[in-house]
This record gives structure tokens, C-alpha cells and sequence, in this order.
């Protein structure tokens, strides 16, 4: 129903599912890539994509039937919908009002497929170690360079376990106490992915102070803490969209609610030109001002549309 939080976890299990996939593409397409010629690396992506069409052509007869095609069915469906009222343009313009703030939250996370590659190809220690010198017998420690897109598959695994740790977090915390709505999780969350760069920006300080490059410790972390927000951020987001659209155009809004992506990676190919002419902290500590002056736009949202955002009960026309 409208006001059922549950919906959150419903979108939060579909990007479960979704990083299940995102584990393995860079380990097998990011080495092929790299290490062997990059048209095999997107010939391997297209014939996943044709896997994919195959699976969903396959499982079709389990979808819901698709309503009645035509202009006599048209004019049946928006008999029973009705026109837009005030007050759902109002909502309308609130939800598109927060795509550009929603884009300003996920500049850390898409940075992951921009210039943090670039960042990490050049300031990670990327040695993986073979022999530990603890093994009997090993006079040395010797390693391989392992390829900077397997970050992308490390995020994936990572975000797998923060999604599911999300879910279990918010079930449990309805049980004792009231499950805030989701413009609050949002805001919780996009403050969580700012903590994420700044951790960046520590490395590269640690970087030139001691002329090593950054251990890959680092990078566990800020995907940590960037997954974790991240989890409170997408798939909430979605639910939102889903459920305060106007029932006429929701799924409309869905696609639009996508569009944050759109401008936020517009974005992030702007910001990524900034790191030939920045430092590594200053970088990543504009990124993480990014996010935070998001996130403080979210409450505001939060405090004043509320009674466009916030979920309310359905009741059935007299």
C-alpha cells in the first residue's frame, strides 16, 4: 500500500540482485580488456546483453498480461485514472525538483566508474602479494599487478552484503521503533557516502607526506562506507518515486527518477577533468562537499514537503 515502508526493502532486494552480476562483469570483461584486447572485453558484454534477452523473452509468460493497446483502450485508462489535480502537479514538480539534488548524492558512487579508476590506476599499491613471507621457505615476497577494474567488482561484493545489512537493519528497527520515511533515509544516507571521499582525500595526504602510494586498505574502506550509504540512497529513491508519483504517470516517474544518473555522471566527466589540475585530497574533498551539501538539501526537502513526500493512507472513493 501506499504507506507501507516495505517498499524500500523491496527495491533494496533488486539491487541485491543487481550486484550479483556487477561482481562478476569486471572481473571477466575489466581483464580481457586490460590484459588481452578490448574488443573481446565488449564482445563478452554483448553476448551477456543477448543472454540477458533471452532470459527475460523466456520468463514472460510470468509478467503480469500487458493491458490493451490502442486508442479506445487509452481512452478507457485515463477514464479510470482521471486528470491530474493540483495537488499531483505539485508533487510532480518536487520529485523532478530533487533530481539534480539526488545527483549531487551519488557523485562518490559513480565517480567508482570515472576518475576514481583513473585516481586509483596511478596512487593504489596494486601489488597483490603471492608468497607471504611468513611461509616456511619463502626468502621473498613477490606479487602481480592486479587491474584497477576489479575495484568495480570489489564495490559490487562489498554492496551486496551493505544492501542485505540495510535490509536486516530497518527490519529490525521497525520492530522497536518508528521506521522513518524515505526523503529521511535518503538524507541519512547521502551523509554516510560524504564520509566516503574524505577517506580518499586522506590517502592522497598520507600519499605525498610519505612519498608511498596509497594502500588498498583505504580504498576497502571508502567502498565500505560509500556501499553503505549507497544502499539507503538508490534503491530508497526508487521507492520514493514509485510511491509518491501520481498513480497516472508512475511509471513515467520511475524512468525519470533515473535521470539523477544522467546528470550526475555528466557531472562526475566534469569533475574527473579537475584531477589534472588538483590534488589528490583537494579532489576528493570537493566530492565529498558534494555529497554533504546534498544531503543537508534532502532534509530541507524533508522539513518542508513533507506532506507531498511523506506516505499516506489510500482510502477508497466514497
Amino acid at each position: 500500500g501506499p504507506d507501507d515502508l516495505r517498499r524500500s526493502s523491496a527495491y533494496q532486494m533488486f539491487l541485491l540482485g543487481v550486484q550479483i552480476a556487477v561482481i562478476a562483469a569486471p572481473l571477466i570483461i575489466g581483464y580481457l580488456g586490460q590484459k588481452v584486447a578490448w574488443h573481446y572485453g565488449f564482445g563478452v558484454a554483448g553476448v551477456g546483453m543477448a543472454v540477458a534477452l533471452v532470459v527475460y523473452l523466456s520468463g514472460r509468460r510470468h509478467l503480469p498480461p500487458e493491458p490493451p493497446r490502442g486508442a479506445a483502450a487509452r481512452a478507457a485508462r485515463a477514464a479510470e485514472t482521471g486528470k491530474l489535480g493540483a495537488r499531483d502537479w505539485a508533487t510532480i514538480a518536487i520529485l523532478v525538483a530533487l533530481l539534480p539534488v539526488l545527483a549531487m548524492t551519488a557523485i562518490g558512487n559513480q565517480e567508482i566508474f570515472n576518475a576514481y579508476l583513473l585516481w586509483g590506476d596511478e596512487h593504489y599499491n596494486l601489488t597483490v602479494p603471492v608468497l607471504a613471507s611468513w611461509i616456511p621457505g619463502a626468502a621473498s615476497v613477490s606479487g602481480q599487478t592486479m587491474p584497477v577494474t576489479w575495484l568495480v567488482s570489489l564495490d559490487a561484493f562489498i554492496s551486496m552484503f551493505t544492501v542485505g545489512g540495510a535490509l536486516l537493519f530497518w527490519s529490525v528497527w521497525s520492530r522497536y521503533a518508528r521506521e522513518p520515511d524515505e526523503i529521511v533515509k535518503l538524507a541519512i544516507g547521502a551523509l554516510i557516502c560524504a564520509g566516503a571521499p574524505l577517506l580518499l582525500a586522506a590517502a592522497s595526504a598520507q600519499e605525498v607526506a610519505t612519498g608511498h602510494k596509497a594502500s588498498l586498505a583505504y580504498g576497502l574502506g571508502f567502498h565500505i562506507i560509500n556501499d553503505i550509504g549507497f544502499a539507503m540512497v538508490f534503491p530508497v529513491g526508487l521507492a520514493l518515486y514509485s510511491r509518491a508519483a501520481p498513480r497516472q504517470v508512475g511509471g513515467m516517474m520511475i524512468g525519470v527518477y533515473y535521470l539523477h544518473l544522467f546528470i550526475c555522471n555528466l557531472a562526475t566527466g566534469f569533475l574527473g577533468g579537475l584531477l589534472e589540475k588538483m590534488d589528490g585530497t583537494a579532489f576528493w574533498t570537493l566530492h565529498a562537499v558534494i555529497i554533504a551539501a546534498g544531503a543537508v538539501i534532502l532534509v530541507l526537502f524533508a522539513v518542508f514537503f513533507r506532506k507531498l513526500l511523506a506516505p499516506t493512507v489510500e482510502r477508497p472513493p466514497a
